[in-house]
């Protein structure tokens, strides 16, 4: 890839909202492993978790199970995605007032929405 084009240059040169989302988790990579790049890195992940929206419910043990992310890169992966999640959280100084279920789920979602589902099943009638 000509060093214009990579990453963290493209970034200097027109911005973080000109990067795509492999390029952007490429970055927060650093680096590839070997006979990959950090680009190659971020591909997979994103194909395996099915997107960043999937990097919201993964563990270090799944990012792991990635050849070239140890435990070193899945916690940056991890601290990174707590970042933007935090991002949409009011300040916790505001204390806030929900007045329908609208505005209650707007509240909740960026808290909760990432953790993982648990689906209760219904006992077996005998």
């Amino acid at each position: 890839m000509p060093p214009h084009d990579r990453p963290r240059e493209k970034l200097h040169r027109v911005g973080l909202g000109a990067l795509g989302d492999n390029e952007l988790l490429a970055i927060v990579l650093g680096a590839g492993a070997a006979g990959r790049s950090a680009l190659d890195l971020a591909n997979e992940l994103l194909a395996r978790f099915h997107g960043v929206r999937g990097l919201t419910r993964v563990s270090t043990t799944d990012l792991g199970a990635v050849v070239g992310i140890g435990p070193v890169r899945a916690a940056q992966v991890l601290a990174s995605v707590e970042l933007g999640r935090r991002s949409l959280l009011p300040d916790e100084s505001e204390r806030v007032a929900c007045a329908t279920p609208r505005e209650l789920a707007a509240y909740l979602m960026p808290r909760f929405s990432a953790r993982a589902h648990v689906t209760l099943l219904e006992p077996e009638s005998s």
